[in-house]
């Protein structure tokens, strides 16, 4: 008994004790029942591959620059036409085009999310601190000033100066700016992305202004490489 106390000392002295893996979380509430018939369960990465490659529950039509009209009915159909300079068939749905492309993208990113050894993602929260912490790429960018303010910022904040936030729940809120603009963020997933055994988080964003017609949507990776670090930014799409 008393060897076996002199060994746990041991390793606890050079951190030799396994931990237990991080498994990776998924919001519940996910957007499957705009493509399929009805919301589909999806709580394991692997859930999200067959996505892919299933049927929506109507089609979607597209229109090339040549005047060539295409109907697709799955997100691998989607995105291949629209890499081939396929657009919405109505000009006026090409924001729910690009939304839609977006929604196959997140779901091929959480496809790929593992189990992560160590997370800095715990304390995670919406408030108005967080766009002090994220990086400057989830600004509202509308104007060629805003991009060439976006290569000069540390962060969220100092581009939309963020004013008031909304948590509609401990996933999702929405950011007010003082010039306007208007963004909901959710945290769809989070889980070890780049295989270095860092928790990383996927985030999904809506972009508005308010009392105008500009909309856009974006998603992005992130992770936090110590508790006290701002988020680093790992992938935009």
């Amino acid at each position: 008994m008393k060897t076996l106390y002199i060994s746990i000392l041991i390793s606890l002295s050079f951190g030799c004790v396994a931990t237990s893996k991080i498994e990776p979380t998924f919001i519940k509430k996910n957007s499957t029942y705009a493509f399929f018939d009805e919301q589909i369960s999806l709580t394991q990465a692997k859930d999200f591959s067959n996505l892919d490659t299933k049927t929506w529950s109507y089609e979607f039509e597209l229109k090339s620059s040549e005047g060539k009209y295409e109907e697709v009915e799955t997100c691998e159909a989607l995105t291949e036409k629209i890499k081939n300079g396929y657009r919405a068939f109505i000009y006026s749905e090409q924001e729910v085009t690009n939304a839609r492309k977006l929604t196959c993208e997140t779901w091929r990113i959480m496809s790929k999310l593992t189990f992560s050894d160590v997370s800095y993602l715990r304390d995670f929260e919406h408030n108005l601190n967080l766009p002090k912490k994220m990086p400057p790429e989830l600004s509202l960018i509308i104007s060629k000033d805003d991009e060439r303010n976006l290569a000069k910022a540390n962060n969220w904040e100092e581009m939309s100066h963020v004013k008031k936030v909304e948590p509609l729940n401990k996933d999702q809120a929405i950011y007010y700016d003082n010039a306007g603009g208007i963004q909901s963020l959710t945290v769809m997933a989070k889980g070890d992305y780049n295989n270095d055994g860092i928790e990383d988080m996927v985030l999904y964003m809506i972009n508005g202004v308010e009392g105008g017609s500009y909309g856009s949507t974006y998603g992005y990776v992130v992770t936090r490489l110590a508790a006290d670090a701002p988020y680093t930014l790992i992938k935009q799409f």
